[in-house]
Formats: structure tokens, C-alpha cells, sequence
């Protein structure tokens, strides 16, 4: 029986691929639920991603964990309202724009599921259906796996 790290890699490659998008990661939130930290990724350029934190409340965990809907990103946007240290991945990963989802267990939000590119993109309203899919297809294996198991170390 694979991991779900192994499953979740192959997802991000899958959604990668079919998107043609340089970049996909999976972050989850800690056991506190208020910490999001990327677990895992597709297409990235090194390896800072998993160094990365935020905290409740900013960048991503607060459009995206908070409220709990699917938000597109545009790094000149971004740059433009000085929310640029709220978005470290965008930096880290040289994305120009990206497309975030929250995976969920139930009505309560447990992770992010990105999608980045290293250009200016709009993503399509079916671009978008298919990133959800994909996010609620991984919600669904969280949520019907231990705890201990979802890749929270």
C-alpha cells in the first residue's frame, strides 16, 4: 500500500501536469490550527518551502484557512499593496501567479492546495474547477486517514 505522501506527490504531478503549471505544494495546518506550513510540492525550484510558516491570520491562512474559499493570486497585485512578506512561497518559488484552495474535513479547513506559475496567468474558470476537484479529492483522503498519518511531522 503506497503512502499518502506518495499519493499526494502523485496528485500535485497529475494537477501540475494537466494545468501545464510550474508549481503545486500542499500545506496543512498543525495540530494547533493555527500554524499552515507546506508539507509538499511539484515542480519547485529548491527546497524552502518547508521552512516556511504562517501564522493565523496572514497571507494565505487568512483568505484562504479563515475564510475558507478558493483565492487567485497576482505577484504585481501583491507587490503593489506591500503584502509581498505575507506571500514568501510566491518569492521563494519565483511564481508571478498562483491559484490556492482549502482542502477540508467537513466545514473545517485543514490545509492549502496551490497551484503556481513562474508567468503572469489568469487561470480559467474550468482551470480552477479542475484545481478543486483536486483539492476535494485530497480532503478526502485526509479526512479518512489517522491523525498521526497526515503529515503533520
Amino acid at each position: 500500500m503506497e503512502s499518502l505522501e506518495s499519493t499526494f506527490i502523485l496528485e500535485l504531478n497529475r494537477l501540475r501536469g494537466e494545468l501545464s503549471s510550474d508549481f503545486c505544494a500542499l500545506a496543512m495546518l498543525d495540530v494547533d490550527g493555527f500554524t499552515l506550513k507546506w508539507k509538499l510540492a511539484s515542480g519547485n525550484e529548491n527546497e524552502r518551502f518547508r521552512k516556511m510558516t504562517f501564522r493565523y491570520g496572514k497571507g494565505l491562512s487568512d483568505t484562504v484557512v479563515k475564510v475558507g474559499r478558493a483565492v487567485s493570486l497576482n505577484l504585481t497585485d501583491i507587490i503593489s499593496s506591500r503584502q509581498v512578506h505575507e506571500y514568501p512561497i510566491l518569492i521563494a518559488e519565483s511564481l508571478r501567479s498562483a491559484y490556492a484552495v482549502p482542502l477540508q474535513d467537513g466545514i473545517k479547513v485543514i490545509g492549502v492546495l496551490l497551484v503556481g506559475d513562474r508567468k503572469n496567468r489568469i487561470y480559467r474558470v474550468d482551470e480552477k474547477r479542475v484545481v478543486l476537484q483536486a483539492g476535494v479529492r485530497m480532503s478526502a483522503v485526509i479526512s479518512h486517514s489517522s491523525p498521526n498519518r497526515i503529515l503533520l511531522n
